[in-house]
């Protein structure tokens, strides 16, 4: 049997994991997501891109320190007209994004 970690801090995937059979602990990687979000933004990535590499980086980070173990990274975005809806700091924002999206067409990635 291997060991498996996941690279994140997300119980809700931890729990999907575990209840798919999957047994696993979690790491988080401590990654700084902005920063990267906001560098590969400047360089014309796109949503997809950027959550992509944002689950590399993570589980790149975690393997590092576990060599031996299998690393699952993972990352997701709200993807509204090719910009990536961040998460919001507080009530007021959760509200301003949940208008933004309102009737419109976006995706979880």
């Amino acid at each position: 049997m291997f060991d498996i970690i996941l690279a994140s801090k997300s119980k809700v995937r931890l729990d999907i994991l575990n209840k798919n059979n999957v047994v696993c602990s979690a790491k988080p990687s401590n990654v700084d997501e902005d920063e990267i979000k906001i560098s590969m933004l400047k360089d014309g990535a796109s949503p997809k891109d950027v959550s992509k590499n944002l689950a590399e980086i993570k589980a790149n980070k975690v393997s590092q320190k576990n060599l031996e173990k299998i690393v699952i990274g993972a990352d997701s975005v709200i993807d509204l007209e090719n910009k990536i809806i961040s998460k919001p700091n507080d009530r007021n924002q959760a509200l301003s994004i949940l208008q933004k999206l309102n009737g419109k067409s976006h995706f979880l990635i």
